[in-house]
C-alpha cells in the first residue's frame, strides 16, 4: 500500500489576496501563491517587476573599498593573483567568474581548489605556503575562508588576502586586508542571502563599477548557476540574478554551459532553474566530488569550442561514473537499514569503508526520501568515520549532533544537512545517542511526509492559462518553492506503467471536459495501488507537455491517495480465478511482471477490487507457482512453474494474512 503523508492546506487568506489582486492587478491564483509566500505589496512589486537597475550597490558592503583598491593595484603592478575557491558548484563558478573577470580587465591571475578527499573544505595552510612560495602577492578567497582565521592570521604578513564569503561569520574574523561577507554583524548591507558566487559577483561589480562608472553585467549566467546550485533563498537580488542569468543561459549562453546544456539532453529546451539544480549542476559537481574540481572550472572559463565540448563530454561521463558509485553505495545502505531491525526505528546511521566520501551526502538524501528519519552516512577511512547528514522537517540535525559533540572530533553546519568526523569505533554509540535523542525530541507526527499543499484546485479549472499566470512567479528555488496544487475528488480513466524498466507511472484523470494527464517518476508502486474506475485525491505541480504541436497541462504527482482505501480480501474462489489468468498470461514463459499484472486487472472477476487480485501473485510465488527474477535490463520477470501434487493454500503467509 502507498505511505500516508500528512497533507497541509494553506488556508485562505482572502482579505490580503483582494489587496493584491487590486494593487498588483494580479490572478486570484497568482495571489494566493504571493500571501503564502509573505509577500505584501511592495515586495510583490519588486517580485514581479524588479530588474537589473535594483541591484544594490556593491559599495555597501563592509570592506568593498579596500578590496577594489588592493585588487586595482595588483591590476596595475602586474602582481600575481590567485583566486582560491571551493570544490562544489557554488566555488567552481564563483571561481570562473572571478577568473574570467580578472582576465578581462587585465590582471595576471591563475586559480587553485583544494582537492575534496585529501585537502578538505576551504583554505589550509599547506596550500596557501605553496602559493606564496610561488610568489602569489594577493589571494582573492571565493565562497570560503570566513571560518580560518588562524590560518589567515599565519601568513598574513607575507600575502595580501581579501576574503569573499557568504557563510555564517563567526565572533572572530580572520585577519585578512579585507573581508566581503554580508552575514557578518557589523555589515550594512541590506540582502543577507547571497551565494558564494553572488558575493563574488559584487566585487567584480564594484571594481567594474570604478573603472568603467557602469554595472557590471556579463557572465549572469554562471551566476547563475551558481546561485541555483548553492539552494540559496530565490527572492531579492538572488531572484534578479537567476532571472536575468536565466535569460541569458538560453539566448547566449557561456560556451562551456553551452557545450554542457548539449550533452545533458537539453539542446533546444527553454533552459529554468529546475534545469539547473537537477541536470546542470549534478554535472558540475561530479567533478568536484569523484576527480577534481579544477574540470569544471576549465570548462567555463575555455575560449576554444573543441576543448569546450571535451570536457563537457568528460563531465557527463564522471557524472555517470558519480550515479553508478552512489546507486552501489546507496542498495548497500539500504541493506544495512534492513539488517538494523529496530536499531533504525528512530534514525538511520549506516557507514562502511569502501564508500566513497564524495557522494554519501547524496546518498544520505536519497536514504532519508526513502525511510523519512534523520540520516547520517558515514564513510571510513584509516579508523576515522567521516558523516555527512540529512535531516527531515522539524528535526535539527545540528542540534542533534550537538547533543553528541563530546564523541565527535570534529562538526559542522545547519538544520537540515551537516557534516561530522568520528573515530570509528564509536560509530555504534553514535547511532545509541542519536536513538535516544530522537526518541526524547521528535514526536511520532514528525515521523510522516508533509506534502505543503499551495491551493486545491477543480479538475475542470486546469489549463494552460493558469500555467501561464502563476509563471510569473519564477524562478522557483528556495524561499520560492514550486507551487503545489491539489485536486481533492478526481476518478482514474486510465493508469500505465512507463520507461524502458517500467519504473515511472501516468495516471490519466477524468474530468467534464476531457482529461488530464499526470506523470510520477519513480513511483511503479503506484500501478498495485491506484487502479481505473477510483476516485483519488491527487497533489501535484503543474507543467506544459508539448507532443506535435500540441500544448497541453500535465500534472507532475507529488502525493496521491484513494478518497476510499481498499480492503484487501483474499478468498479461494477469488485465487482460483486469478489462477487461471496468470497461467494463460505466462502460457509463454518467462514475461514482464507489468504485462502480467495488465492481464490480472483486465480479467478480474467483476466482485474482486483491484488490490486484492494483485495480491495474488504474492500467494502465487509463496505456493511456488510463480518465481520472480531481473532480467539483464533490471525489469521484474515472472516465470511459470509445474507443480506436482495438491496445492495447500494455508502454507501461504499471505493469505492467511487477508483470507
Amino acid at each position: 500500500m502507498i505511505k500516508k503523508k500528512r497533507w497541509r492546506i494553506e488556508p485562505s487568506h482572502s482579505e490580503q489576496e483582494s489587496v493584491l489582486i487590486r494593487e498588483l492587478g494580479v490572478n486570484p491564483i497568482v495571489a494566493k501563491l504571493m500571501v503564502n509566500r509573505h509577500i505584501d505589496i511592495e515586495e510583490g512589486r519588486r517580485f514581479l517587476e524588479g530588474s537589473l537597475q535594483d541591484l544594490l550597490d556593491p559599495f555597501t558592503l563592509k570592506d568593498m573599498d579596500k578590496a577594489v583598491n588592493l585588487v586595482q593595484n595588483a591590476v596595475g603592478e602586474q602582481q600575481p593573483i590567485v583566486v582560491y575557491g571551493d570544490y562544489d558548484v557554488d566555488g567552481i563558478t564563483a571561481t570562473s567568474l572571478m577568473y574570467r573577470f580578472l582576465t578581462k580587465i587585465g590582471a595576471n591571475v591563475s586559480y587553485y581548489i583544494p582537492e575534496r578527499q585529501s585537502e578538505g573544505y576551504g583554505l589550509n595552510l599547506e596550500a596557501l605556503e605553496h602559493l606564496i612560495e610561488q610568489g602569489t602577492s594577493l589571494i582573492i578567497t571565493v565562497d570560503c575562508g570566513i571560518s580560518s582565521y588562524d590560518i589567515v592570521n599565519a601568513v598574513k604578513e607575507r600575502v595580501d588576502i581579501i576574503i569573499t564569503d557568504h557563510h555564517t561569520a563567526p565572533e572572530y574574523i580572520p585577519p585578512a586586508k579585507a573581508v566581503i561577507n554580508h552575514k557578518q554583524k557589523d555589515c550594512p548591507y541590506k540582502d543577507k542571502n547571497l551565494s558564494g558566487v553572488g558575493v563574488a559577483f559584487k566585487l567584480c561589480q564594484a571594481i567594474y563599477l570604478r573603472q568603467c562608472g557602469e554595472w557590471y553585467l556579463d557572465d549572469l549566467d554562471i551566476v547563475a548557476l551558481g546561485t541555483v546550485a548553492d539552494v540559496v533563498p530565490l527572492v531579492g537580488e538572488n531572484r534578479i540574478i537567476v532571472q536575468a542569468g536565466l535569460k541569458k543561459m538560453n539566448e547566449q549562453p557561456n560556451l562551456g554551459i553551452h557545450k554542457l546544456i548539449d550533452v545533458s539532453g537539453l539542446r533546444d529546451k527553454t533552459i529554468t532553474a529546475g534545469h539547473i539544480g537537477f541536470t546542470l549542476a549534478p554535472r558540475l559537481n561530479a567533478a568536484g566530488r569523484v576527480t577534481h574540481a579544477t574540470r569544471a572550472v576549465e570548462l567555463l572559463i575555455s575560449r576554444d569550442s573543441d576543448e569546450a565540448e571535451a570536457i563537457a563530454v568528460e563531465l557527463q561521463e564522471t557524472n555517470m561514473e558519480r550515479q553508478e558509485i552512489e546507486r552501489t553505495i546507496h542498495e548497500q545502505a539500504r541493506q544495512q537499514v534492513a539488517s538494523q531491525g529496530h536499531l533504525a526505528d528512530y534514525v538511520t546511521v549506516v557507514a562502511d569503508e569502501a564508500w566513497h566520501p564524495g557522494v554519501i551526502g547524496i546518498v544520505a538524501s536519497r536514504l532519508v526520501e526513502e525511510f523519512y528519519k534523520p540520516t547520517l552516512v558515514i564513510s571510513i577511512r584509516d579508523g576515522i568515520g567521516k558523516g555527512s547528514c540529512r535531516s527531515i522537517d522539524g528535526v535539527n540535525i545540528y542540534d542533534a549532533l550537538k547533543s553528541c559533540e563530546d564523541m565527535l572530533i570534529q562538526f559542522g553546519g545547519h538544520s537540515a544537512a551537516a557534516g561530522f568526523s568520528i573515530d570509528a569505533n564509536r560509530i555504534d554509540e553514535l547511532r545509541r545517542r542519536m536513538t535516544d535523542y530522537c526518541k526524547a525530541t521528535v514526536s511520532d507526527d514528525e515521523y510522516t511526509p508533509v506534502v505543503s499543499v499551495d491551493a486545491a484546485l477543480l479538475a475542470d479549472d486546469i489549463d494552460i492559462d493558469i500555467i501561464d499566470r502563476i509563471s510569473a512567479l519564477e524562478p522557483y528555488g528556495m524561499g520560492n518553492s514550486t507551487p503545489i496544487f491539489a485536486i481533492m475528488d478526481v476518478k482514474v480513466q486510465d493508469i500505465m506503467l512507463m520507461g524502458q524498466l517500467k519504473n515511472h507511472c501516468k495516471i490519466v484523470l477524468e474530468t467534464a471536459s476531457g482529461t488530464l494527464d499526470a506523470i510520477a517518476w519513480n513511483r511503479p508502486e503506484l500501478f498495485r495501488n491506484i487502479f481505473q474506475g477510483m476516485n483519488v485525491k491527487v497533489a501535484f505541480t503543474l507543467q506544459k507537455n508539448e507532443w506535435q504541436g500540441f500544448v497541453s497541462p500535465q500534472l507532475m504527482i507529488q502525493d496521491i491517495e484513494p478518497i476510499v482505501d481498499e480492503q484487501i480480501r483474499l478468498t479461494t474462489e477469488g485465487l482460483r480465478a486469478i489462477y487461471s489468468i496468470v497461467r494463460q498470461s505466462l502460457r509463454g514463459g518467462l514475461r514482464s511482471m507489468y504485462y502480467v499484472e495488465q492481464d490480472i486487472l483486465r480479467h478480474k472477476p467483476i466482485d474482486q477490487n483491484g488490490s486484492s487480485a494483485l495480491m495474488a501473485i504474492d500467494v502465487f510465488k509463496e505456493l511456488g507457482i510463480i518465481s520472480e527474477e531481473v532480467n539483464d535490463i533490471g525489469q521484474n520477470m515472472l516465470r511459470w512453474n509445474v507443480i506436482d501434487g495438491q496445492l495447500d493454500l494455508t502454507t501461504s503467509v499471505t493469505f492467511l494474512t487477508y483470507s
